[in-house]
């Protein structure tokens, strides 16, 4: 995936400006103001059936998603397939052709006009699709970063949200892992003045970003061959 450097330090500076008492909504914050989008919702589960919105930028991210779930349409729910971003642009002419219900909800029940561009993108650092990141404009201008970028974040914040990447080893190794993402997530702390739940996001983060286990992340970390710091700054690797 080609992803520029600085979009991970672009993203961990973001995040550490967020003041919401919850990671989530942090995350969400965050990916809204890098991506350049009016604003963001996080919803969790892998079928529409299942979902639950876990995060949201404010009341117009929420009444979007509400209109996706009423009608049983749009990106949202089509970024749930795992088949890559799904974007509604009211101004693209196969968009009544293909979310017509949701179209039609726009405008009867909303006052936007034209309707907002809807951008969603599948949470995957994995195989398995964690839930969905949507994003919304309300003057269309398009995103500030690419698709490919934008879905490089989602899967981001997905490992930041959802749990570890890359697990599994014997019982005393894991021991030894913790005490390590432990004492990198204190560093981590020190070094970028985040939360502790805010400097683990980062580490989880990163490791995904550089298809890493958290445990080698933390160890790179400890003996201080990478460091975090505004912009982000890497020892050799």
């Amino acid at each position: 995936m080609n992803v520029s450097p600085d979009l991970l330090s672009e993203f961990t500076r973001t995040l550490s400006a967020q003041t919401s008492d919850e990671l989530p909504q942090r995350l969400c914050g965050a990916f809204a103001q890098v991506v350049g989008a009016d604003g963001a919702a996080i919803t969790v589960g892998s079928t529409p059936s299942a979902r639950s919105l876990l995060a949201v930028t404010g009341r117009d991210a929420e009444e979007l998603e509400d209109l996706q779930d009423m009608i049983g349409e749009g990106p949202s729910l089509r970024a749930m397939t795992g088949e890559g971003p799904a974007v509604l642009d009211a101004h693209a002419a196969d968009t009544i052709t293909v979310w017509p219900g949701l179209m039609k909800a726009l405008l009867d029940h909303t006052t936007w006009r034209p309707p907002p561009a809807l951008y969603a993108f599948p949470m995957r650092p994995q195989k398995s699709v964690l839930g969905v990141l949507t994003a919304h404009q309300h003057d269309s201008s398009g995103l500030k970063v690419g698709l490919e970028q934008a879905q490089f974040l989602a899967n981001a914040i997905g490992v930041a949200v959802l749990g570890d990447f890359g697990s599994g080893s014997a019982t005393n190794e894991r021991w030894l892992a913790r005490d390590r993402v432990s004492q990198a997530t204190g560093m981590v702390v020190a070094q970028l003045g985040l939360s502790p739940e805010d400097a683990l996001a980062v580490l989880r983060a990163h490791a995904y970003a550089h298809d890493a286990a958290l445990s080698q992340v933390s160890s790179r970390v400890v003996d201080r061959s990478l460091r975090f710091a505004a912009p982000l700054e890497e020892g050799p690797s």
